[in-house]
């Protein structure tokens, strides 16, 4: 049985989260939780699915606020990931603060993703490119499997994501844009933690903060 993807969308700011699923092994992992995550764990119980891990694409807090009920609600171990470069944003208020919300963590990531790595849903690989720019630890999972990559606040349908935060920088962005998801083949669809999906090759070809940029 093919690996899935179960997308959905909400949160304050209309986050997309995704569940993968093996849904033959019936394992599963959520990336980037947002707030009130009943409707992912709904999926896991319908679909009689384990939740084996969480990852993250960084650590701003409307990516990870269900971060902690879905570690209630699951039994252990689930693994949280998040690149390290971001553990300072994750230990402070994720923030929250600059938007006036007040936010905590009370669980500490123990999966610290690294560039290259692989990972896995059940038998499927999962490999991490690191892609700072939007926070310092930004990562995006890219899925050959499926042609797919899980890109986060990189890169959207015709924009990219705000470096006006602390430790951004547009620069490094669309470095990294150049690097990780442009060389992947055309064909690949791109799942952006908010709006709809695109293409490489879409991206590539009309992104208006992408052509004409040279390095």
């Amino acid at each position: 049985m093919p690996l899935e993807i179960i997308e959905r969308t909400f949160g304050p700011v209309q986050n997309n989260t995704y569940l993968l699923a093996d849904t033959g092994q019936k394992r599963a992992v959520i990336i980037d939780p947002t707030f009130r995550p009943v409707m992912l764990q709904a999926d896991l119980e319908n679909h009689g699915l384990h939740l084996d891990a969480i990852w993250l694409t960084h650590a701003h807090f409307d990516h990870l606020g269900g971060v902690e009920a879905l570690l209630a609600e699951n039994p252990p171990p689930v693994q949280v990931g998040l690149h390290p470069a971001d553990l300072p944003l994750w230990q402070s208020d994720a923030g929250a603060g600059l938007f006036g919300q007040p936010f905590s963590m009370n669980v500490e990531p123990d999966l610290l993703l690294t560039d290259g790595q692989e990972l896995y849903v059940g038998e499927y690989p999962v490999k991490v490119l690191h892609t700072p720019g939007h926070s310092p630890g930004h990562v995006i999972f890219y899925i050959p499997s499926l042609s797919t990559a899980i890109v986060g606040d990189l890169i959207f349908r015709g924009g990219v994501g705000r470096t006006d935060l602390p430790g951004g920088d547009s620069y490094t962005l669309i470095k990294s844009i150049q690097e990780k998801i442009l060389t992947l083949p055309d064909e690949t669809v791109l799942l952006p933690g908010h709006g709809p999906s695109t293409t490489v090759e879409l991206e590539r070809d009309s992104n208006p903060y992408l052509n004409g940029f040279a390095f």
